[in-house]
């Protein structure tokens, strides 16, 4: 791949990062938060390939890191809100407080967003001198996710933080992949099939037992003067019977991890 294609592919996924962006920034609806996080991770698994081959390769500003963490904290608490609703189970002191950290998030967007945010990412990222993308550079690239998720899938006592890498590695499999397809076939002509399927489920189930971790680390550290005893005893209740379905799902998860990377060759 050369250099101009580079350039070119990472300016278009800035393009609608920042398209995305004024979205977020016009209803913050969960599907439009869902679609930025998801173009932010697209962009940011591709670097992850050029830094690769050159550990130097400039990464995303500050301040735009500030706006994606935003997202995602906004984001955790709406599924949160949506869990508790379709428990029905009444926490309003809790769930007032979610809608508060909601309406904070929003301000603290609000201080950070700008065209300017995204005009720097842009100038940083996408006028760098790239060097050229070898094709074989995918399957280098692939053979080093997979042997990271061999690696911590083999660990039946993972933590949790482990947990996410093995997403995180898989994602970067499946986001290259997808870029590839579309704009860079000579890569993919070198490399056996990519699992797509299985690997979308890996990632689609640990992505859940995500999303539920998150929101029980949150819950079971909640505390507020105003919480009354039937709202502290429904907490409790949730909190053990969360516990034991996040343990049997985590112990599901890695034997699925663990079925891929058994079989799963690396290519020379």
């Amino acid at each position: 791949m050369k250099p101009d294609k580079i350039r070119k592919i990472i300016g278009e996924k800035i393009k609608e990062v920042k398209k995305l962006g004024k979205k977020v920034d016009n209803n913050f609806e969960k599907d439009t938060l869902h679609e930025f996080r998801v173009a932010v991770k697209s962009l940011r698994s591709f670097l992850r390939l050029l830094r690769m081959d050159k550990e130097q390769v400039p990464k995303m500003p500050g301040k735009f890191k500030r706006l994606y963490h935003i997202t995602g904290a906004i984001r955790d608490a709406q599924l949160e809100l949506d869990h508790i609703a379709a428990g029905k189970t009444s926490l309003p002191v809790y769930t007032d407080k979610l809608r508060n950290d909601i309406s904070r998030q929003k301000a603290e967007w609000g201080k950070h967003y700008s065209d300017k945010v995204f005009r720097k990412m842009k100038k940083r990222l996408a006028g760098y001198e790239y060097d050229t993308l070898s094709p074989d550079a995918l399957a280098a690239f692939h053979n080093m996710k997979v042997a990271g998720v061999k690696k911590l899938g083999r660990s039946g006592t993972a933590t949790n933080a482990e947990v996410h890498s093995i997403r995180k590695q898989v994602k970067d499999i499946l986001y290259t992949t997808k870029l590839a397809q579309k704009k860079w076939k000579p890569a993919l002509a070198q490399m056996p099939p990519v699992p797509v399927d299985e690997l979308d489920q890996i990632a689609t189930m640990i992505g859940g037992y995500n999303d539920e971790r998150t929101q029980l680390e949150h819950l079971s550290s909640f505390h507020s003067p105003d919480t009354k005893l039937p709202e502290l005893l429904a907490i409790n209740k949730i909190v053990k019977k969360e516990g034991t379905k996040l343990t049997n799902g985590k112990k599901q998860l890695l034997d699925v991890v663990n079925k891929f990377a058994g079989k799963r060759k690396t290519t020379s």
